[in-house]
């Protein structure tokens, strides 16, 4: 049997980022699923840096609006496979988790837009708030990542908790999930 593992697609070495959530010196939890990209926790209590934005459905986000719910946030493309093969586990988190507080937002890079994630959304049955980052927004305030699937968690205070580079699983996500979602507002 030959078992093929994607991790992240145009994965860099990139040392840190501006959000302290730099990989050389961030602290990697325990891993769980040895088919899932490792989860790193922030390496300092910060807040997540705001932005706002329009989501594909036309309704207005802002990050710091979502405070006292945990955020997870998603940056990929539908060229990427180790994208596709998360996105089954994050709409089923989303599903899960979405009344009890719990929000997943992808941020799609794809250049051609619309014409190819409204169809990988509906392939997939993309029920979270979708962005399409033609214009830089996110990636200027959350870039650059080593690759993608990039991941980050925010918690309930609003404050990065943990980020992760490549592809994750339900088995990865969940018992962090329920653990941030436990946590006082």
């Amino acid at each position: 049997m030959l078992l093929i593992a994607f991790t992240a697609c145009g994965a860099e070495q990139n040392e840190t980022t501006e959000h302290g959530m730099g990989s050389a010196t961030a602290k990697k939890v325990e891993h769980l699923d040895p088919a899932s990209a490792p989860l790193h926790e922030a390496k300092k209590e910060a807040p997540a840096t705001d932005f706002e934005i329009t989501l594909l459905s036309g309704e207005p986000f802002r990050l710091s609006d979502q405070k006292g719910k945990v955020v997870l946030m998603n940056i990929w493309a539908t060229w990427c496979a180790p994208c596709r093969e998360e996105t089954p586990d994050l709409v089923a988190l989303y599903e899960k988790y979405k009344d009890q507080g719990y929000v997943t937002l992808g941020v799609s890079v794809d250049e051609q837009g619309e014409s190819v994630v409204r169809p990988f959304m509906e392939e997939y049955n993309v029920t979270y708030p979708m962005y399409i980052d033609t214009d830089g927004t996110v990636m200027e305030k959350y870039g650059p990542t080593m690759g993608i699937p990039t991941t980050y968690i925010i918690g309930r205070k609003g404050n990065l908790r943990y980020f992760a580079v490549g592809a994750l699983t339900n088995k990865e996500l969940e018992p962090r999930l329920k653990e941030l979602l436990a946590e006082e507002r």
